[in-house]
């Protein structure tokens, strides 16, 4: 059985979907605004900065978060105090290391890649003091998650996001020309405005040993290493066509591919909210191993999701030429054939990242290492031989190729440990219908 109760999903489930739908919508109205006051090279420019930037701040992520969330979880008090404190000491040491690396292999990865952009270099030098800034912003929301919090950290979040969204809608609104160079340098101030937020809400959270315990930062590290190999080869599993089509083509096609991925994206909200939610129960599920619970939340949170988003990916694809006229711009119609192919990886995202997720609650982010790094290296290789062929569509057809082959893989073995089924979610579509449909009802008598 799920363990948890009703309470637990729909206060958690409201919170974390909400964080992301507004993340995604900001993410979202940042392009939509970029793309009516900057060039497609700027544009592009921009979207390669965040790239490298997001890898940076996920690899962070891997190394801290779920350890700290799995241990804090399950943990005794007197532990926690002595977790904190270890977790907070590999933070800060790995921030050293990532500015440390900014400042050592930026300009020469800049200068062989993109030697036309020596600006990027400058940008990244800002991102060095950004990183200080998300230090603790970052340990709250995770310190906020471990306690089931999701309210604090999606304050926290609204405002890190919401700020660079009301700078870029100032420079739209006054017709002010805006630098890619300054917004860089603003990514300071809204970590900061995040960071002093979270300690509100994490503030009766926050108890620390005195000294630290060797012992919690080995195993926080120990069973940090893999997530963190996991999220690095992830995101660059998860850039690698954007990336590669700004390598081999040309930045201004990364805004054209930016546009179909950035409306695919959108379709992700479901899938990235309910693992948010999954993670720190299963977590608790997983101190028994429980077979029969593992698949039960893995096959009925893949059906939540699927029934949420299969509507929308048909809606899309048929309607692709007005989706991309009334969200982006007729200049960037280009996108239409793209954002064809791109909205049916949402079909195979429910599926891959509740199995990453189920693996790193249950305490095997070894085994889920070593299936992100097969994804990587088959999306790095089909992207490859395929955008040498068709261009950017070979991009596309690449990372489709790569989700497909991928599932075939990951169901297959998750049929042989947890006996889950991969057309059981699919089944259980109507299940989820009537439960939305009992859910609204319910709400609506309360009103």
């Amino acid at each position: 059985m799920i363990k948890g109760g009703k309470s637990y999903w729909v206060k958690s489930g409201s919170y974390s979907i909400s964080e992301r739908i507004f993340g995604q919508f900001i993410g979202f109205g940042n392009m939509f605004l970029l793309l009516r006051i900057v060039s497609k090279e700027q544009f592009g420019l921009w979207i390669q900065f965040l790239i490298l930037a997001t890898v940076i701040e996920v690899s962070r992520t891997g190394l801290i978060q779920n350890g700290l969330i799995r241990f804090l979880t399950t943990s005794s008090e007197e532990e926690k105090p002595k977790i904190n404190t270890a977790s907070l000491f590999n933070a800060l040491a790995l921030t050293l290391i990532v500015i440390t690396l900014i400042f050592t292999i930026v300009e020469p990865i800049t200068a062989y890649f993109y030697p036309q952009y020596p600006e990027l270099v400058l940008m990244f030098f800002y991102y060095s003091l950004t990183t200080i800034a998300l230090l603790p912003y970052l340990q709250f929301n995770y310190i906020l998650q471990a306690n089931l919090d999701f309210k604090g950290s999606f304050w926290s979040s609204l405002t890190h996001k919401g700020m660079l969204f009301i700078y870029i809608f100032y420079h739209y609104w006054n017709g002010i020309i805006i630098d890619i160079f300054e917004m860089s340098l603003f990514l300071i101030l809204a970590a900061s405005a995040a960071s002093i937020v979270g300690y509100f809400f994490v503030k009766k959270y926050l108890i620390f040993s005195k000294s630290i315990d060797w012992k919690w930062v080995k195993e926080l590290f120990h069973f940090g290493k893999f997530t963190f190999g996991t999220n690095i080869s992830t995101i660059v599993y998860k850039f690698t066509d954007r990336t590669m089509v700004g390598i081999m083509v040309g930045v201004d096609a990364i805004s054209i591919y930016e546009v179909a991925i950035r409306i695919t994206n959108l379709v992700d909200i479901p899938a990235i909210s309910i693992a948010a939610v999954v993670f720190p129960q299963n977590a608790k599920n997983s101190l028994k191993q429980d077979k029969d619970s593992i698949r039960e939340v893995y096959e009925k949170s893949v059906a939540a999701i699927l029934g949420l988003i299969i509507p929308v990916i048909f809606f899309i694809y048929f309607f692709a030429e007005l989706v991309i006229i009334i969200l982006g711009r007729e200049e960037y119609l280009d996108s239409v054939p793209i954002l064809r192919v791109t909205i049916f990886f949402a079909l195979f995202v429910p599926f891959a990242l509740q199995f990453g997720t189920i693996l790193d609650s249950i305490g095997k982010p070894k085994i889920n290492f070593r299936f992100v790094i097969l994804g990587l290296i088959l999306n790095l290789i089909f992207n490859y031989l395929l955008i040498k062929e068709y261009g950017m569509m070979g991009a596309v057809y690449g990372t489709l190729l790569t989700y497909a082959l991928m599932f075939l893989i990951q169901m297959s073995f998750f049929y042989k440990w947890y006996h889950v089924r991969p057309w059981k979610p699919f089944t259980l579509i109507p299940w989820f219908y009537k439960k939305l449909l009992i859910t609204i009802l319910d709400f609506l008598k309360k009103k």
